[in-house]
């Protein structure tokens, strides 16, 4: 087994299920897909986090945001989430703002949600920015809230996005800069909308995972590269990396894409009192440090 301290994988990724002493906490479904929009009410679900290390998984370490695709359930997001099974970390999978026509207000039987309409169905690259905008403030607004009103550290706090939903989590994690700076930022199959309308920062930024398709012909490659170069360009201590693998416009499907995603979140989220001996033998621990094989 390769041995590395921070984080654990079960080979296989997706069925990575605890089964020893103590199983990571599940986020209830209730804390899950706002349908109305209001991400702030649903911040006062999460309590304060834990802040012993070694302590009992009663609480959480970190808390993961989901962003979900165009015309996606948020349901579906939480799911993925699960299946992750990141150890203590509660799940906040966010629905879109806009209902399956573009509409602002969506009501609670709206399944199918959108963050912005596509050019392709005429929305002018104004539009699309203005829609953007409000998604991102409104992901903000609710994380301000976990910070001000339920004590958690921002740095706590992680984004991931597929395709809209990771735009929409770059752009927030481009604007929480210095102390409002994020844990992370993981985004798949996505890009800024308009990367050379950041001014350039000198506050700590939030660092960023691209992952591309070579053959996504929805976000070319070029667009990820262009808005990895303008991140480093706004900041020079962002340092976002671009993982590249051999595929369309999809979600996470290949064990090679999900080990790039989670050394990336070894080296971010907090596992206190997490051990690899906690989920079996066929478990591979992740860090910075030097590999042990045995």
């Amino acid at each position: 087994m390769d041995r590395r301290r921070g984080v654990e994988m079960r080979r296989g990724f997706f069925d990575a299920a605890p089964r020893a002493r103590e199983p990571a906490p599940r986020t209830p479904d209730r804390r899950c897909a706002p349908r109305d929009g209001d991400y702030e009410s649903f911040a006062k679900f999460f309590g304060s986090p834990a802040r012993t290390p070694g302590a009992p998984c009663e609480q959480f370490e970190n808390i993961l945001v989901l962003l979900h695709g165009d015309l996606d359930d948020p349901m579906n997001f939480h799911k993925f989430g699960r299946m992750v099974s990141l150890p203590t970390t509660g799940l906040w999978s966010l629905g879109g703002v806009l209902d399956a026509r573009g509409r602002a207000g969506a009501t609670e039987e709206e399944t199918h949600r959108r963050w912005m309409l596509s050019a392709e169905e005429g929305a002018s690259e104004d539009a699309r920015a203005r829609q953007l905008d409000a998604a991102s403030s409104a992901v903000q607004r609710a994380l301000r809230v976990l910070r001000d009103r339920r004590g958690w550290d921002l740095s706590r706090v992680h984004l991931f996005g597929f395709s809209d939903g990771g735009a929409v989590a770059l752009d927030v994690a481009t604007r929480m800069t210095g102390r409002e700076r994020l844990g992370s930022c993981a985004a798949v199959a996505a890009a800024l909308l308009r990367p050379e309308s950041y001014e350039q920062c000198d506050e700590a930024p939030t660092p960023v995972l691209l992952i591309a398709g070579t053959r996504d012909e929805v976000t070319p490659l070029a667009r990820v590269r262009e808005t990895a170069a303008a991140l480093v360009r706004r900041n020079h201590g962002c340092g976002a990396v671009v993982r590249e693998f051999d595929k369309t416009h999809k979600m996470i499907s290949t064990a090679d894409e999900a080990k790039a995603l989670m050394e990336f979140w070894s080296r971010r989220l907090t596992f206190f009192g997490a051990r690899a001996s906690d989920y079996g033998d066929d478990v591979v621990e992740i860090s910075a440090g030097a590999t042990e094989r045995q």
